[in-house]
């Protein structure tokens, strides 16, 4: 409501621009309730930093650094982005400083400093990173032969540590298609590993009202649903909750594959809310339907084969918000996901501090939908996009694949946040059988239709390796003037302010084979090699005399 009462007497008050944020502070600083203290949101390997300052402003910079607590030395991260915008949807978000520091180490304690660069403002906090050690209060043995769901209604407390629970050898959770889920989890401070879970009705595990759950080492397969039309009914999931307080879920080392239906593709009609639609709609490996965030998905296999193919990886519906998938402090990495006919991975909503790096994406429509970021920051970085599949047939609409990011809206309330898009790096493996195109994708960055927009969108360092040169490596078709494309190796045409790709380099990448299996460096001397730009904590270990292009630095193995 304050900062609304600014935003009105500037308008019918003639306020010059630089003035505007003096006005801003002096409304939010007289009718109390502007400032906040920075705090620290940790994850294992990352931190999401939010201030509100008196003196924020887009022209006061605020630079961070910080060290494990104890030593000497101190290490440079990003800045913190300063957000202009205020929110109605979000009021307690504008105006604030918002950030994130990665590659951090576990179970740590770290020492942080923000220091504004105008005003010498300094701010020191602590914090420490989730330790991989789970504490324990005890461990429950599950040896059952029941197609009915395994309803968890113990957990264990801060104090207290985990309930494990585990199966006896050989046990595998059938639902026999009957029951809803194989496990439902209505108790906090729960871990679930090692599970077998096969033919649930709808999904395979579901999070109740909880926080703080593990799930690990899990094999879930041939759950869902197949609506009248052949195909599978939207959001059935491997693991799925609608708990608006569901918060600090760890989703890793499992395996979701194999749903029991398949999604229809972009190249197929069906019937959805009254309408006919070409929209993917099918099952996913993991949905959570407004849920409060602070996850971390990791070293995962989200996979299929051409009958049961997923809508999207992962994600939700209510995309166009404050609010959902992942929300916010959410850490998405080393996951393979494939074999999904829209998006590998979607996370399109707030996206406060949600960070998604190393992740392998193959047989999807595209890679990454980040279409709507209302609020920001999110960091998309060092992931690849194997080949991409627009429909199941052998047609050549069928064959073509299409962005490695997906972006934009239509309501520009929801299109404020800001995204990074850091060395990532897009492929265009040989032709299918039949085809005498690449199987890659055939845009890079792509605001999908001239009537949306996103800002504030920041690109560096990644290789656009488009299908063809007479297709787009950008297409930003409202040119915003707050998106900022360079130190890019690509492929193909720009659409987009003027200024775009300033320093970076058209051309096809020459990967180097010496590189090892699944890992994709330039070759010393090609196009985009020790041509990228230094991103403090994204690049710091890199090799020669710039980062290369792209998500793999040449040479031994790149720490962040």
């Amino acid at each position: 409501m304050k900062l609304r009462l600014a935003a009105i007497i500037a308008k019918i008050v003639p306020t010059p621009p630089a003035a505007r944020w003096l006005l801003f502070l002096f409304v939010g600083s007289t009718l109390g309730g502007f400032a906040a203290a920075p705090r620290a949101v940790p994850t294992f390997n990352c931190v999401g930093v939010y201030w509100r300052s008196e003196l924020g402003a887009p022209d006061n910079a605020c630079l961070v650094r910080y060290r494990p607590a104890g030593t000497a030395d101190w290490r440079e991260a990003l800045p913190l982005w300063f957000d202009p915008n205020e929110h109605a949807g979000a009021p307690e978000h504008s105006l604030e400083y918002r950030g994130s520091i990665v590659g951090l180490q576990a179970g740590t304690d770290y020492e942080i400093e923000l220091r504004l660069e105008r005003t010498g403002t300094v701010e020191r906090l602590g914090v420490r990173t989730w330790s991989d050690q789970f504490p324990v209060a005890r461990t429950v043995t599950v040896g059952r032969e029941d197609p009915r769901p395994l309803v968890i209604t113990e957990g264990g407390s801060p104090e207290r540590g985990y309930v494990v629970y585990t199966p006896a050898p050989g046990t595998v959770l059938d639902g026999e298609g009957k029951a809803d889920a194989n496990i439902v989890v209505q108790a906090s401070h729960v871990i679930l590993r090692g599970f077998v879970l096969k033919n649930a009705a709808r999904h395979g595990i579901i999070l109740g009202d909880v926080t703080d759950v593990v799930i690990e080492q899990c094999d879930i397969s041939g759950w869902g649903r197949t609506g009248d039309e052949g195909f599978g009914l939207n959001l059935d999931s491997a693991v799925y909750s609608e708990s608006h307080v569901l918060e600090r879920i760890v989703i890793q080392d499992s395996q979701l594959h194999h749903p029991r239906s398949n999604a229809n593709s972009w190249t197929e009609s069906r019937h959805h809310d009254g309408r006919v639609s070409k929209h993917p709609i099918g099952p996913q490996g993991i949905s959570f339907v407004r849920a409060k965030g602070h996850f971390v998905i990791r070293r995962n296999r989200i996979f299929s084969d051409p009958g049961h193919k997923f809508n999207d990886g992962m994600g939700e519906v209510h995309n166009m918000t404050f609010a959902g998938f992942p929300r916010c402090d959410t850490d998405i990495h080393d996951n393979y996901v494939q074999g999904a006919y829209d998006d590998g991975i979607e996370v399109e909503g707030a996206n406060l501090n949600v960070r998604v790096w190393g992740n392998r994406i193959d047989d999807v429509y595209g890679a990454i939908g980040a279409a709507i970021t209302s609020l920001g920051p999110i960091y998309i970085w060092r992931n690849v996009l194997e080949s991409s599949r627009k429909g199941p047939g052998t047609d050549a609409d069928s064959n073509k694949g299409s962005y490695l990011i997906k972006l934009g809206n239509e309501n520009e309330a929801v299109t404020k946040g800001r995204i990074y898009i850091f060395h990532n790096t897009m492929l265009q493996p040989p032709p299918r059988p039949g085809f005498s195109e690449t199987s890659g994708g055939s845009i890079g960055y792509n605001v999908t239709a001239a009537t949306k927009r996103q800002s504030h969108i920041m690109a560096r360092n990644n290789i656009l390796f488009i299908r063809d040169a007479n297709r787009l490596a950008i297409n930003d078709p409202s040119r915003d003037p707050t998106n900022d494309f360079d130190f890019d190796l690509y492929l193909g045409g720009l659409v987009a302010r003027e200024g775009t790709q300033q320093h970076g380099i058209q051309g096809r990448p020459e990967f180097d084979p010496a590189g090892g299996a699944g890992r994709y460096p330039l070759r010393p001397g090609s196009p985009g090699f020790d041509a990228g730009l230094r991103l403090p904590n994204f690049n710091d270990g890199f090799h020669g005399a710039a980062p290369d292009m792209g998500a793999f630095e040449a040479g031994p193995r790149e720490s962040p």
